[in-house]
């Protein structure tokens, strides 16, 4: 359904083509206004939140600091609304090479307002016309290793911005990160709208938290290169590649249009429908419409009970009559996973005939069948009050050793081992206690080397004296935070006193056993199978704080740093019960 034409387009930011349809019909349908909450973020979430605009304004002022005059930062200015686009206009007019802050004017034909992070001047000898790249800045990483047949990294020094200058790194590839490209892609059609785009292919830039050559980089996305696998009804495989700019215009037109028939309505009795219905996913629980559309589903709507699936795989569920919880439990896991109804049953034939109708409308999606059947193993735990589900049979192998060691970690918000924690048990005399190596202190890489340093040392001799008395040792973790971290900072060798990167896989592999693969071999949780689920639900175990978590953690080192002592035992208590989680799982795992 098109906007009526005599309505202007409602204005939609660059988080809009990202966003939940319907958020965006509920944003603009007054109907609802007096219905919306409020979102309060938890400490954790607002850290992110504010750790993000804090590595903003140091990207800036380094910025500014590198370019000088040829820098300008609009919100320095204290210029909002139509002063900062005046700004933002005279600025590109006038050449400025680094634009900081700036915002873009409204593309009233469009629909669009935004502001870029920066916008970088592009150079060239063709046009006299002032054009600009728009680029952002997110405190995430934005390159990998290259992969046979990536292409390689295009990055620009921040002493050089200007894609001309940039240089191709084959070592190195861009992330997909499709979120970032479709941003850009937003930016890059108002630079269009304003004539600031230079006439060349899409284009645009992050700023990452990657370094290369020890210092920040620009990473220039190609914004029309196809590389996001998306649902296709003309493709024989159900989906094909697309680049960023046909994402963005897809999805931006269509919530442009839910936004245009959700501004409409006013309550009388021929308001039209909203284009879009709820559906539950992982960005409602940060919705100011959680409450609204909640009630709106009811509780035994699958996408609230369930949860695990995407807004197509949900609709398409729901297209097809399953939109209740019971309705999904019935379905026939033997036939979801044989993809054949393996008996004429009434459950394996409806399953049967259900896979044929959904599986190309979501081919786009990796693994749709087993995503199906995680949701119908889910729904039928809901059904049934059950959260963990056994999946084999017999006894659950787990290594076991005389010296039994415990081990986790606990990080910054920089992701930097401040705590590496032990629970050392000697099942031959029936002992246990905890040890740990901290460092309370801001760290650098220098000195969080010289952390893991003094935990390696204490944890081989340990080995090392238990192997002298004859007896076996294992290490035990919970996933891969722990072994992962030791082998980044062995392969940094920023510490003498470390062993080489060989000599900690050779540790690695002859001593630590991960439990998190033994748990997913062996059960299925409808919450996850993360480490406070687990012990929980399946050991029976009890963190002393009542809001235990890793990202509570790194709150609670913050309040250390800031001065508040006391919070110290909290960080302890906490990392020691995750190692005594651990222990709890394993003994329960081998019962």
């Amino acid at each position: 359904m098109s906007p009526p034409l005599d309505r202007q387009l409602p204005l939609l930011g660059a988080y809009a083509a990202l966003r939940c349809a319907r958020r965006i019909s509920n944003d603009f349908d007054v109907t609802l206004a007096t219905s919306v909450g409020t979102v309060e973020f938890s400490p954790e979430v607002q850290g992110r939140i504010d750790a993000g605009i804090e590595f903003d304004a140091q990207v800036r002022e380094r910025l500014r600091i590198l370019h000088g005059a040829d820098a300008l930062d609009i919100t320095e200015l204290g210029l909002v609304g139509s002063s900062a686009i005046a700004a933002t206009v005279d600025a590109m007019a006038n050449g400025i090479a680094v634009i900081l802050g700036g915002h873009l004017p409204d593309d009233i034909e469009g629909g669009r307002v935004g502001k870029p992070d920066a916008l970088i001047r592009f150079n060239s000898a063709s046009t006299t016309q002032r054009t600009y790249l728009p680029v952002d800045i997110k405190r995430h990483k934005t390159l990998s290793d290259s992969r046979d047949g990536a292409p390689p990294a295009l990055l620009s020094a921040l002493t050089a911005p200007q894609h001309q200058d940039a240089r191709a790194v084959g070592e190195l590839t861009v992330r997909k990160q499709e979120r970032d490209a479709m941003q850009l892609a937003h930016y890059w059609r108002m630079l269009e709208s304003c004539g600031r785009a230079p006439n060349i292919g899409a284009l645009g830039g992050i700023i990452g938290t990657d370094e290369v050559d020890g210092d920040l980089v620009i990473v220039w996305r190609d914004l029309e290169q196809p590389t996001f696998k998306t649902y296709s009804r003309s493709s024989e495989r159900g989906h094909a590649l697309r680049s960023a700019m046909q994402r963005y215009d897809h999805e931006f037109s269509f919530r442009s249009q839910v936004a245009s028939v959700a501004s409409a309505r006013s309550g009388s009795a021929h308001d039209p429908e909203p284009l879009v219905e709820p559906v539950f996913v992982k960005e409602c629980g940060e919705c100011p419409w959680h409450d609204v559309c909640l009630d709106q589903l009811g509780s035994s709507d699958a996408s609230v009970q369930v949860g695990r699936l995407s807004t197509r795989e949900w609709l398409t569920l729901r297209k097809l009559g399953y939109s209740r919880v019971e309705d999904l439990a019935a379905l026939d896991l033997a036939t979801i996973e044989s993809a054949t109804a393996e008996s004429e049953s009434p459950s394996a034939v409806a399953t049967s005939e259900l896979l044929t109708a959904y599986l190309p409308e979501v081919a786009a999606i990796q693994s749709p069948r087993r995503r199906l059947r995680d949701a119908v193993i889910t729904a039928q735990m809901v059904c049934d009050g059950t959260h963990l589900r056994r999946l084999t049979d017999g006894t659950v192998q787990i290594p076991r050793a005389d010296i039994e060691i415990d081990f986790d970690i606990e990080n910054d918000r920089d992701a930097q081992v401040y705590l590496w924690g032990m629970l050392i048990t000697d099942r031959t005399i029936g002992t246990t206690h905890f040890e740990h190596v901290t460092s309370w202190e801001e760290l650098d890489p220098e000195s969080e080397s010289a952390l893991a340093a003094e935990f390696l040392d204490r944890l081989t001799k340990i080995i090392a004296t238990a192997r002298d008395e004859g007896k076996t040792v294992r290490v035990y973790h919970y996933s891969t935070p722990e072994p992962s971290n030791l082998c980044r900072i062995a392969q940094e060798a920023l510490n003498p006193d470390l062993p080489d990167p060989e000599q900690v896989d050779a540790l690695i592999t002859e001593t630590f056993v991960d439990l998190y693969p033994i748990m997913r071999a062996n059960f299925f949780s409808r919450d996850g199978l993360g480490l406070k689920v687990v012990a929980t639900r399946g050991a029976g175990f009890a963190w002393r704080d009542e809001d235990p978590g890793g990202l509570q953690s790194i709150t609670w080192l913050e309040q250390v740093r800031a001065g508040d002592s006391h919070v110290k035992q909290r960080v302890l208590e906490y990392n020691e019960d995750d190692v005594r989680a651990t222990l709890a799982l394993r003994n329960w795992l081998s019962d």
